[in-house]
């Protein structure tokens, strides 16, 4: 008995553009941490810190979600290819 639940095609490109999203929105404000004065009343010390991990987790999310892309579109690319293969036996 299989307990594993199939996610839909829809499902899966939403949460790859809302991966892409948070790529977007994490550069954006790290940009904002570094380059501007927006929150130096809020926090006077430690901004360039923050800016810069939020900059290093955007590009994490980014590696993550192109991998993900990556190797999905591999193993689409390889089923194809096998059923051709069986087709043509």
């Amino acid at each position: 008995m299989s307990t594993k639940v199939k996610i839909k095609h829809k499902w899966n490109m939403l949460r790859f553009y809302l991966s892409f999203m948070l790529l977007s929105f994490y550069l954006t404000v790290s940009v904002l941490f570094l380059f501007t004065d927006m929150w130096s009343d809020l926090i006077p010390s430690g901004r360039t810190m923050i800016g810069l991990i939020l900059l290093l987790f955007g590009a994490f999310r980014f590696y993550v979600a192109y991998r993900r892309y990556k190797t999905k579109k591999e193993r689409i690319h390889n089923i194809q290819s096998f059923k051709k293969e069986a087709s043509v036996e």
